[in-house]
């Protein structure tokens, strides 16, 4: 009868050394050069990323920029009517119930037969309203 076959764990000053004389015999060049190509092209691509950006964004001097959006009356949710500088969830509601009893919006003016609005509002809301197109 054989003895059990016994799995001999290798020691770990032999790997230690085995890979130590690999990477530092054998291949030290070849690591290097590997690890000096990755640091270059690290660097090339942060430099060209750093110039696409124009650097850093001082967040206490950001220039005011508008967000400009164009909201449709003809197809408009409330929540989008809410948008619209002057119109809160009531007025809002009130344009929805004229578009359902009168129909579509023919012409932007008609927003000043909605209860609510008047001249002033219209004039402010005039700038975010899409053009009105035929079905």
């Amino acid at each position: 009868m054989k003895p059990p076959q016994q799995t001999k764990e290798p020691d770990e000053d032999g790997l230690l050394y085995r890979l130590r004389l690999v990477l530092w015999s054998e291949h030290q060049g070849l690591v290097a050069a590997l690890l000096l190509i990755a640091i270059l092209a690290a660097s090339v691509y942060f430099v060209f990323q750093w110039n696409a950006s124009d650097g850093l964004v001082d967040i206490d001097d950001v220039s005011n920029s508008r967000f400009m959006f164009q909201v449709d009356l003809n197809t408009a949710t409330v929540a989008e009517l809410t948008l619209l500088p002057g119109v809160g969830p009531k007025l809002g509601r009130a344009i929805l119930a004229h578009r359902a009893e009168l129909g579509r919006f023919e012409n932007h003016a008609e927003l000043l037969t909605v209860p609510g609005i008047g001249d002033k509002k219209f004039q402010s809301m005039l700038p975010y309203l899409s053009p009105l197109n035929d079905p």
